[in-house]
């Protein structure tokens, strides 16, 4: 579960708090790897009434957890598929989002579907790039010759971001900036409403980052709405 000595772990849970005031329920992704669901079980404890689980594994350890608690849900399955997405009927207060985009191959296309199950807000943290002169950057990590990049130095070999031909949610895929995430999601119609930078990596390029976005607007220029056109038109090109 969590441990509660750990900076990361009370950045993350200040977080927590905050965003979830006033909120019934909330949907937590991808909350099963170290942490078997801890966040999602200080949801409860936080207030809310009703709280959903979405990833790819289960342990026994949240199972267990599970079988305790009846106000603990869970969907097995991987949260970027949008068949399976469509498979959860409801939308939550809000949603939780730790260490898990960094890791989604359609990334933004994974937080269009968190966002598609968000009434209120969503709340988002993990490592992210310090901003470059340019704003709105994302790097694509595997493949990249830059071993400055790394976010454990580059000579830790255990966690190898690197590998062009590892291109999965078990890898470090995407390094990207606070400006690209704010810019994202306000093309989704959500605004940043709080933000707050935590626990530097051991690379002083990389550094802990949240943010907690509130739902303002219907974005109709999105790609979602905006999809084929039904009539045949009449080209003006």
């Amino acid at each position: 579960m969590l441990d509660l000595t750990n900076k990361g772990v009370q950045f993350k849970l200040a977080f927590l708090s905050q965003a979830l005031q006033g909120a019934e329920d909330a949907i937590v992704f991808g909350d099963i790897y170290v942490v078997e669901g801890g966040y999602s079980v200080k949801c409860l404890e936080f207030g809310c009434k009703r709280v959903t689980l979405v990833d790819v594994v289960e342990t026994c350890g949240w199972l267990n957890e599970r079988l305790k608690n009846k106000k603990l849900n869970f969907y097995k399955g991987d949260f970027s598929n949008t068949l399976f997405m469509k498979s959860i009927p409801e939308q939550y207060d809000v949603s939780i989002a730790f260490d898990v985009l960094l890791h989604q191959p359609p990334l933004i296309n994974t937080l269009q579907l968190m966002l598609e199950k968000t009434k209120r807000r969503i709340c988002i943290v993990q490592p992210m790039l310090v901003e470059f002169k340019t704003p709105n950057v994302l790097v694509y990590l595997p493949g990249c010759g830059n071993t400055d990049l790394h976010p454990m130095k580059k000579d830790v070999s255990n966690v190898n971001i690197f590998d062009v031909m590892q291109v999965n949610q078990s890898y470090w895929i995407w390094g990207m900036t606070p400006s690209f995430m704010k810019s994202v999601l306000k093309g989704s119609g959500f605004d940043v409403i709080y933000e707050n930078d935590g626990p530097s990596l051991a690379n002083e390029r990389w550094f802990t980052w949240g943010c907690i976005a509130e739902r303002k607007t219907v974005a109709t220029g999105h790609w979602v709405n905006c999809g084929p056109q039904r009539d045949i038109i009449e080209p003006n090109w």
